[in-house]
């Protein structure tokens, strides 16, 4: 279906492309044989296409229920994954990977969802104890998406909030001041409670880092006002942009109260401002638009205004920013001439940046995208000794990765203008690619089209207005941009405002992002702002300017002509579970016999392996018990000297954004305290009237009893155990990883002479596995920090049964008479038994012919829960939820309509909702709107 559909799309644009090409060759390219044009073009076209038929790229968007959280809140999305060619839904892959994680881009949760003709849908609940306040990252991937690279992976901000009436309110400003090349940073706190009273006389703990490392931690004390004074120097060396200040309350009792603070400066002097002329160089005497783009230490754009200047301190021209940081001047550069633009700052002095080298040959695009016109402008600029050569070169137009034009032009002037109609391109970001007869890329440009034919979503209410917990039904009617019915998938959010208000400048849609997002590079501030620009020439002017200062596009046009690599990541159509089955040489296991149990759900299966050793299991859906149990056995039928190896997915490691979130409660608005205030009075009247907080019912814990265990001590007699069923959860955790996470005072120490060793409390670590002390395998003189870091990687919770901590003397005494000279004080070690599954001690293998799977489990989606109210039922402000519905399944029938119905809650206002889809075959739209309740 994927090539078919890729094959007909190539197939009608090459019959109009050779039509246009054979009228353009007659019209302007004579000395070009038009059987020689026409077979290049030909070329170009197949070839392109063919790649992009192998690549078959994916896009994925997740529209989600709201765009900030509360602590325990739950996350709702569904997401559309779509062919990048033609936005019809995706059949190359069946499995989607979503995660979440924190500031520190620390993972703290994924989930594993399977995905049906390109849509999915789920949830991700964010229990406090694992996803405090704070600011966090949605990441979605498939695994073929993977191969395009990280650009390509769904991202999304987010922040988790805490609002309750014992949150502070920070209001901070900095000043930074440059003496000796040292930064001194003057800090100016204002702490008020949530009433907007001052927080006087507070006694504080401030800790700044920037990442990992410390900066600096005081102690320090409000005044009766709340507001605190602090300078301090900035090291040279720190990282500004990840800059985080910790505020900690240390007034007895109320250590528990901390606030994040990102700690923005915004130093004028640090300001990153790029220049980007229009074609990819500055030609000289070739009259050119530079565009330029500025941005502030936090990553988001910087009002900017400057002056360029020559060799000879002439003034050639002013710049200023025309929106977040980005604008675009003209510039006819001089042979030989370099240029510098100086900007002004606050202090006086001016500081200066400089411009790209001017190339003194050369050719370059320049494209005027006019507004509410149905063709661009095409320039193409080159210097004297290109155009007396007059070689011949190609003007190519893509979009989506698909050919849409092409010319065969020979340069004989200076400057060479051509009209290409918009028609010929779908909407979206379409790339112009000036390359020489050998197809090399020498100047691109970027552009937008808009030919408003994205799915029109209308939406009717039953009623003007709403009644607290009244029933509401919104109908909907989709059509084409013509008025012809849509049958399509989509989903809606609606939302309270008073808790979780949309912006719709900042909002991405899912058009916005197919569109325009996912064809760029970096982070485009605002998204929403750029949404149907075409109805607006300022706009379409920034969105301009937007394409020339960061149109370094993730297509790039030279790959389609190099040599096919292998893939790195295949895709994944289903859920599989696969590896192979080696001897003790390490050489592949043809007919070996596979097989694979579980007892819940309860299935027993068997295969055999291919000439390569490999094996696969089919038609298999992972639920959240799930456990594997794989034998594999040799020609002769047993279990011995063969070893498994499974295919398991190893997770991406990706780069941490750029832009940070403020929080809620950081230099608040006026109008923003209001709506906080309203949410406190809303939770603690909630509070009030459900009775407050519930107590937690006392469990008394039986002794954790490790099975197979050699423990010295006896059954259950440690001071920590880690049992199976806690292991069970950690999946592939490393030993090592266990123990750090769930050993408190395990770590690294040196001694005098500077050798590393492992301690628990200080006290010398000792690893016993299956009865064995590892220490008779320490080889003398090798180091005793190294040798147990081989156990501490190698083994995994998989092949671990249980592990216990003997740090107490109580337990240690036990083994240090075993282990060690008895009169050896048990004060000074700590032991740690493993119990592993193999039961074989400490030998680094997996055990013989067998493998226990524990792969991530489908999650699956669960339906939004709201409550249905009876007619004239009573608000008594016991329903608050800030999410008042949210559906992942709307289908539209063969007229296009569908209705959608759910109950208002107790809050009365204004809800916002957002309806987002696609019809599967190529179109995609979005539709926001509000109602009201009094």
């Amino acid at each position: 279906m994927v090539k078919h559909n890729l094959n007909q799309l190539a197939s009608n644009t090459l019959m109009r492309l050779l039509l246009f090409i054979v009228c353009l060759v007659k019209g302007t390219a004579p000395a070009i044989a038009q059987d020689s044009v026409r077979a290049n073009i030909n070329q170009i076209f197949l070839t392109v296409n063919n790649f992009n038929i192998e690549q078959a790229a994916e896009k994925l968007y997740l529209h989600t229920d709201k765009t900030y959280y509360a602590i325990d809140d739950t996350l709702y999305f569904k997401a559309y994954l779509l062919q990048a060619t033609n936005l019809t839904g995706s059949v190359k892959s069946g499995v989607m990977y979503v995660e979440i994680a924190n500031d520190s881009n620390r993972v703290m949760k994924r989930t594993v969802h399977p995905v049906y003709r390109g849509v999915a849908a789920g949830q991700i609940t964010l229990d406090s104890k694992e996803f405090p306040q704070g600011e966090y990252t949605l990441r979605a991937y498939t695994n073929w998406i993977r191969n395009v690279g990280e650009s390509c992976v769904f991202k999304k901000q987010f922040m988790i909030n805490h609002i309750n009436s014992k949150e502070w309110l920070i209001t901070y400003k900095t000043q930074a001041t440059t003496i000796a090349d040292k930064s001194r940073i003057q800090l100016n706190l204002r702490v008020n409670q949530i009433d907007q009273s001052p927080a006087g006389l507070r006694k504080l703990q401030l800790k700044l880092t920037d990442g990992q490392r410390t900066i600096f931690k005081n102690d320090a004390e409000t005044d009766l006002g709340g507001q605190l004074a602090m300078d301090f120097n900035l090291p040279q060396k720190a990282d500004s942009k990840r800059l985080s200040l910790t505020i900690q309350d240390l007034r007895k009792g109320e250590t528990d109260r901390k606030v994040y603070i990102p700690l923005t400066l915004n130093r004028p002097d640090h300001v990153d401002l790029q220049f980007m002329p229009e074609g990819g160089y500055l030609l000289a005497a070739n009259p050119t638009r530079v565009a330029f783009k500025a941005l502030n230490e936090d990553g988001y754009g910087a009002d900017i205004l400057g002056d360029i200047y020559d060799t000879k301190n002439r003034k050639i021209t002013t710049f200023t920013s025309l929106h977040k940081g980005i604008g675009t001047f003209d510039l006819t550069p001089e042979i030989n001439e370099t240029y510098i633009a100086k900007v002004k700052l606050p202090d006086g002095t001016y500081k200066t940046y400089a411009l790209p080298t001017v190339q003194a040959s050369g050719i370059a695009l320049k494209v005027n995208n006019i507004f509410n016109s149905d063709s661009i402008e095409v320039t193409l600029n080159s210097t004297p000794d290109i155009a007396s050569v007059g070689h011949a070169y190609y003007l190519i137009g893509h979009s989506r990765g698909v050919v849409h034009y092409g010319s065969a032009l020979r340069i004989t002037n200076i400057r060479k203008k051509i009209w290409v109609s918009k028609k010929l391109f779908p909407s979206g970001v379409v790339h112009f690619t000036l390359t020489d007869l050998s197809k090399k890329a020498l100047s691109e440009r970027i552009v937008f089209i808009d030919h408003d034919d994205d799915i029109k979503i209308h939406v009717s209410a039953n009623k003007p207005v709403y009644k607290q917990r009244d029933s509401v039904a919104l109908n909907i009617q989709v059509t084409d941009a013509d008025g012809a019915p849509l049958q399509g998938s989509f989903s809606i959010a609606v939302t309270d405002d008073a808790q979780a208000k949309t912006d719709s400048i900042s909002f991405t849609s899912i058009t916005t992002h197919m569109l325009l997002a996912s064809n760029l590079n970096g982070t485009i501030e605002d998204p929403g702002f750029y949404y149907k620009c075409s109805t607006d020439s300022t706009k379409w002017k920034m969105l301009d300017n937007l394409l020339l200062a960061q149109g370094w596009v993730k297509y790039n046009w030279n790959d389609a002509f190099l040599p096919a690599k292998p893939f790195a990541y295949n895709a994944e159509p289903e859920f599989v579970i696969s590896g192979r089955v080696s001897n003790i040489f390490n050489k592949p296991v043809a007919n070996s016999g596979i097989t694979l149990f579980s007892k819940k759900p309860m299935m027993i299966t068997d295969t055999v392996t291919n000439s390569k050793g490999a094996f696969i299991f089919k038609g298999i859906m992972p639920t959240d018990t799930t456990v594997y149990f794989l034998q594999a056995k040799n020609k002769k039928g047993k279990s011995f000297n063969v070893g498994i190896e499974m295919d398991e997915f190893k997770p991406p490691a990706f780069m941490s954004p750029i832009e940070r979130l403020v929080p809620w409660y950081v230099n608040i608005d006026t109008g923003s305290i209001i709506a906080v205030k309203k949410q406190v009075l809303l939770q603690e009247n909630y509070k009030r009237l459900t009775g407050g907080n519930v107590l937690r019912d006392v469990v008394i814990k039986s002794k954790r009893i490790i099975k197979d265990s050699k423990n010295l001590n006896g059954a259950g007699e440690a001071d920590l155990i880690i049992d199976e069923a806690e292991l069970e959860k950690a999946g592939r955790t490393t030993l090592g990883d266990l123990m750090r996470n769930r050993v408190k005072g395990f770590g690294v120490k040196a001694t005098k002479e500077g050798k590393f060793y492992y301690h628990i409390l200080g006290n010398l670590l000792h690893l016993v596995i299956d009865g064995i002390n590892t220490d008779f395998f320490l080889p003398e003189g090798a180091s005793r920090y190294e040798f147990l870091n081989e156990y501490f990687d190698y083994y995994d919770a998989e092949e671990i049964k249980g592990i216990e901590v003997m740090s107490r003397p109580s337990y240690a005494s036990r083994y240090t008479s075993e282990f060690l000279n008895p009169m050896e004080s048990p004060f000074k070690h700590s032991f740690i038994e493993v119990t592993t599954r193999s039961g074989h001690g400490p030998f680094v293998k997996k055990a013989v012919g067998t493998y226990v799977f524990r792969p991530t489990p489908f999650t699956i989606y669960k339906p939004f829960y709201a409550p249905k109210y009876k007619v004239n039922s009573i608000p008594d402000m016991t329903d608050i939820r800030s999410t008042i519905h949210w559906d992942a399944n709307i289908i539209t029938n063969q007229d296009g309509k569908a209705t959608i119905n759910f109950y208002t809650s107790d809050n009365t206002g204004t809800y916002t909702y957002v309806i987002e889809g696609a019809d599967m075959a190529g179109s995609i739209g979005s539709a926001r709107g509000t109602i009201s309740v009094k």
